[in-house]
């Protein structure tokens, strides 16, 4: 296949860098809800380090699930919608797509996880093995899919302190699971009650919605499960980070060590620092952000961040649903790479048979 018009300006474009250096952003992984249809199908027939990865992530979920990962990202009747499907497909979506962000020659400068994408950062940080990280999330899928039904989720215009004075009324009914941003604030409740919760809300001309999910994770719902997820987790081993991890548990800086099993407990059962975690990055000089998942879910998040800390950073993403991921991802590069290697480097990468999906122009 030919370069287009378009792919040779982009060719050239990325050969008139200053010599610096690609930049090295922050890999923020994000959580439940970026899954679609059929999202590692393009990549896997394209590239070679990114089906490498997901055939290795598909070896333990076939242990410890009893289903093909590699089916779950690629068939039209895959059952994304069950979150103990979802779950390890859109991790292990990430790990492989920072595997191929590396190998294209962009490198983190340090990693932050949303929810369950603090598996992938670990992952990727080189706190948790392959083996680790696909256990941690195949427990946490199986034992989150026990609250089906029982809990349901939105978010809503509020900064994270002031949601209790503004629904006095559901005091011990409803929870703050998840600090997204200076102006937003992730609630749970039971389904019925989130409903109240809603239409009180939307009856003062507070912006809320219901965010489309079965289940209500980072809230007291998961604590009768937290002994037995403990137990499924106890032989994890962590290990010494290679680059900075910031916890969204803690909100800062944390060793690898410490991301035992009794840290994923916490991070299934406690609210979602993120904001606090996005203040940390921010307050040691970070400023650029690749949001690493099969569609973009922290990108407003992390907008609002920069604006409440009146910092001018950069936001770039991976895959965005129902678009062409070699395309997409190419544009990104072009974005985040000055020198020509990188890009050269991905166009070799993206195959198929062997064949370059995008051959170069005598």
């Amino acid at each position: 296949m030919r370069w287009t018009s378009k792919e040779s300006r982009m060719r050239s474009e990325g050969q008139k860098g200053s010599g610096e250096g690609p930049c090295r952003p922050v890999f923020v992984f994000s959580g439940q809800g970026s899954q679609w249809t059929g999202m590692g199908r393009a990549l896997l027939e394209r590239s070679t380090v990114f089906a490498l990865v997901l055939k290795a992530c598909d070896v333990q979920v076939r242990r410890l699930m009893g289903w093909s990962l590699l089916e779950a990202l690629t068939a039209e009747d895959a059952r994304l919608g069950d979150i103990e499907v979802s779950c390890p497909a859109i991790v292990s979506m990430e790990i492989a797509l920072a595997a191929l962000w590396r190998s294209w020659g962009i490198e983190p400068a340090a990693v932050v996880g949303h929810s369950i994408g603090e598996v992938a950062a670990a992952h990727v940080a080189g706190v948790l093995s392959l083996e680790d990280a696909m256990r941690v999330i195949c427990h946490q899928g199986r034992t989150v899919g026990k609250l089906k039904g029982k809990g349901a989720m939105a978010v809503v215009g509020l900064p994270w302190a002031r949601v209790g004075e503004a629904l006095p009324e559901f005091a011990g009914q409803v929870w703050r699971v998840i600090h997204a941003s200076p102006e937003w604030t992730v609630v749970a409740a039971e389904p019925e009650v989130l409903d109240r919760v809603l239409a009180a809300l939307r009856r003062r001309g507070v912006p809320a919605r219901r965010v489309d999910s079965e289940v209500a994770a980072h809230c007291p719902q998961v604590d009768p499960y937290r002994e037995e997820l403990h137990g499924l987790l106890r032989d994890i081993c962590p290990r010494s980070e290679r680059l900075p991890i910031v916890s969204t548990v803690t909100g800062g800086t944390l060793a690898g060590p410490r991301f035992d099993a009794g840290y994923w407990v916490r991070n299934l059962a406690e609210p979602v620092l993120f904001r606090e975690a996005v203040d940390t990055l921010l307050d040691v000089g970070h400023e650029a952000f690749l949001e690493v998942s099969p569609h973009p879910l922290v990108k407003h998040s992390l907008e609002s961040c920069l604006e409440g800390s009146g910092v001018e950073g950069r936001l770039f993403v991976s895959m965005r649903r129902g678009k062409e991921p070699a395309q997409e991802m190419l544009s990104t590069l072009r974005s985040l790479s000055r020198p020509p290697e990188p890009e050269r480097q991905a166009e070799a990468s993206l195959s198929v048979d062997g064949e370059p999906l995008l051959a170069n122009v005598a």
